[in-house]
């Protein structure tokens, strides 16, 4: 990666968050927004699992500041992660590629409200185990980081889906990485008029009642345009 693309996002404040945290957290929160209203009965079981049981209420910046503050709480020793600026980095380009992947686009899964949380709860895990800092103990941290709605039990499952629907691809090469970096310096898109995911909805609804249709919409859903570059 290139210093000085990378660098200012992996420093941290006075909390040790790092920059690239809360400039995840704005990203993963626009297209949660903008894609709530186009957010469709799930009839897939990858979009049933990151639906859970339950949406957590906590916002995504406090929900990941959570969890980051509680993995470096503990003593490596207990085996915990370190989670640092990188895995953050990591963890948004790792959910480009999920939705942007064949399963997920067949599925049709969103960052939405209710897929948000556990989509940043699994990349933020891969992206530390990639980092060399295989957890024993962290499925706990998910739990109480959501107040309790994403279960612990929930994780295992949900790594497991992510991964293959990524085709376990979990290496970035530099010019990935500062490209991502880029984007979140960039920031959240302003939306455009009549775009986004709501609009597709809209247009979908508007053009047939059908189910075999709205699967066929559903299907052709763009990349998600705040986590593209």
């Amino acid at each position: 990666m290139s210093a000085a693309v990378a660098g200012p996002l992996l420093g941290e404040d006075d909390r040790g968050i790092p920059r690239s945290l809360p400039l995840l957290a704005a990203l993963v929160e626009a297209e949660s927004c903008s894609c709530a209203a186009a957010a469709r009965p799930a009839d897939s079981g990858l979009v049933r699992a990151f639906r859970g049981g339950a949406a957590p209420k906590v916002p995504i910046r406090i929900f990941m500041e959570r969890i980051h503050l509680r993995t470096r709480s503990v003593p490596a020793a207990q085996g915990m992660v370190r989670i640092d600026g990188t895995a953050f980095v990591l963890a948004g380009i790792y959910i480009t590629r999920f939705v942007r992947s064949a399963a997920g686009r067949d599925a049709g899964i969103l960052v939405e409200p209710a897929t948000a949380h556990r989509l940043v709860a699994v990349a933020v895990l891969l992206a530390a185990k990639f980092g060399g800092h295989p957890p024993r103990k962290w499925a706990g941290v998910f739990q109480e980081s959501s107040e309790g709605a994403i279960l612990a039990d929930e994780m295992v499952d949900l790594e497991g889906r992510f991964l293959r629907a990524i085709d376990f691809r979990l290496f970035v090469d530099s010019v990935g990485f500062d490209s991502f970096c880029k984007v979140l310096e960039r920031g959240p898109r302003a939306p455009s008029a009549g775009g986004g995911c709501a609009s597709k909805k809209r247009q979908a609804d508007e053009a047939t009642g059908e189910e075999d249709e709205r699967r066929r919409v559903r299907a052709r859903l763009p990349i998600p345009a705040v986590l593209s570059n």
